[in-house]
């Protein structure tokens, strides 16, 4: 008898050491002891200027001293039927302890931290577990979502300052003053590790793509999260600073006949509906859907039609949702789309309700060639101002043998290419609002010469060549 009372005390032992153990998602939220610990709800709010979310843990026993551990996670575990949004360290502090219940106590609290970003925007969740109770059991719910309410008041659009810049930007030009985010976590940086050369490209501000890519299988359950996420980190890291965003979604029908089946309507509406409640109101730059203008040609009458019905869309929901988002529409390239077409798509396609449109993003085009042809599209669209991409263009483009069959510019991971002007909105030219680098150099255009990786991963040989042929004069 004496032998089995010990196997019990050590199995006991061993189960409450593994109640301590267990991440807290992996406890059952099962009612083992009514009158044990708890929490008020399942269901916890706290609004993101209090500051503090007040976590309240109940028990009806109260006959004796008692212990409850607590812990609190975000991003990676459930929060219900989905995973929780919240990031540490970005919008909240995570915390575990241990609250002491004294006889005749029947709750206590403990507070997390939250982080104020004065926006208004998608909520963010947060799972709040209770675990290793002693002496006493556990009652439900011990666990519960916590929602961060981003409700802040929110400034109005100012025409003038739509970014909200302390300093109004000079007339015409609303990135002007504006100093824009540099990402420490980018591809660029992380390479610069390995070779201080690519600090160059590292210290620069690139500009985040968001797209299909940008959620589900890599754990970010929608893009709505995944731009917040972006944006947020931002503020934290770089405070007053303004994030460059490119949306690259517009992907079916680049050629032929675009599909406007109510799915693919539905898709594109949800990305971006998504995409503004991810923005909220928080301040940045967006390039809207590269290729989406310089790939019109291809497209049939129909597809055409379906392409500036998606942008007008696109551009309406931006435009009534984000006060403080700064928008150009893509305009391809002056060596692939005449101005007069260019200028024709973007007036079809709503560039009237923003700022004015991107040139030069997939191309590596000369800046002259392009400030000339951008000048043009201007004059044809109502004075619209423009941004050039400058991250690859400093050796200018890659002329082909066969331009009749492979068109008028090497676009794939051309050798001897550099970098171009360096990122500023001070340009000199009075319709140009700032030199971007709207693909981010050293990003690979796909596996088509030995050694390139798929298209978009971060090449640091291609990006090295980069550096070593860099011109940063407009030429």
């Amino acid at each position: 008898m004496a032998m089995v009372r010990v196997l019990r005390l050590m199995i006991l032992s061993l189960g409450l050491l593994g109640a301590l153990l267990v991440p807290a998602a992996a406890h059952a939220d099962a009612s083992t002891d009514p009158s044990g610990f708890r929490l008020q709800s399942s269901a916890l709010t706290v609004n993101e200027n209090a500051g503090q979310a007040v976590i309240t843990v109940e028990r009806t026993d109260t006959s004796e001293e008692a212990q409850i551990r607590y812990i609190t996670l975000g991003d990676g575990v459930p929060c219900g039927p989905a995973e929780c949004t919240a990031v540490d360290a970005i919008d909240f502090t995570s915390v575990k302890g241990e609250l002491d219940f004294p006889v005749g106590v029947a709750s206590e609290t403990f507070t997390v931290p939250i982080v104020d970003h004065d926006v208004s925007g998608v909520p963010k969740t947060i799972q709040v577990s209770l675990f290793g109770p002693s002496p006493i059991g556990m009652a439900s719910p011990s666990k519960a979502v916590l929602t961060i309410l981003n409700d802040d008041p929110v400034t109005p659009h100012d025409s003038q300052n739509p970014l909200a810049l302390p300093v109004a930007p000079d007339a015409g030009n609303p990135l002007s003053g504006a100093t824009f985010f540099v990402d420490p976590d980018s591809e660029a940086a992380h390479a610069a590790l390995q070779n201080p050369a690519l600090d160059v490209i590292a210290r620069e501000p690139g500009t985040a793509r968001f797209g299909s890519f940008s959620f589900g299988n890599n754990g970010v359950p929608n893009i709505a999260t995944a731009v917040s996420r972006y944006l947020s980190r931002a503020q934290v890291e770089s405070p007053g600073t303004v994030p460059l965003i490119a949306t690259y979604r517009i992907v079916h029908g680049l050629c032929g006949h675009a599909s406007d089946s109510p799915a693919d309507v539905a898709s594109y509406h949800n990305f971006i509906q998504g995409f503004a409640q991810g923005i909220g109101s928080y301040r940045a730059v967006l390039f809207l859907e590269m290729d989406s203008i310089i790939t019109m040609p291809c497209l049939s009458r129909h597809g055409k039609a379906v392409r500036e019905h998606e942008l007008r869309y696109a551009i309406n929901i931006l435009t009534a949702n984000c006060p403080h988002l700064v928008i150009y529409l893509d305009a391809g390239a002056a060596d692939a789309l005449s101005a007069r077409d260019a200028a024709k798509y973007l007036r079809a396609s709503g560039i009237a309700k923003i700022q004015g449109f991107f040139l030069n993003a997939t191309h590596f085009d000369w800046t002259s060639h392009e400030i000339r042809y951008g000048e043009q599209i201007s004059r044809m669209t109502g004075g619209e101002h423009f941004v050039v991409n400058t991250g690859e263009n400093g050796q200018g483009p890659m002329r082909p043998r066969d331009i009749v069959h492979s068109g008028n510019e090497v676009l794939c991971n051309p050798p001897g290419r550099g970098l171009g002007p360096l990122p500023t909105a001070d340009t000199g030219y009075r319709n140009v609002d700032m030199f971007a680098w709207t693909t981010n150099p050293g990003e690979s255009g796909g596996p088509c010469v030995p050694g390139a990786p798929p298209t978009g991963v971060y090449w640091p040989a291609y990006a090295a060549m980069l550096v070593q042929n860099a011109d940063f004069n407009v030429r």
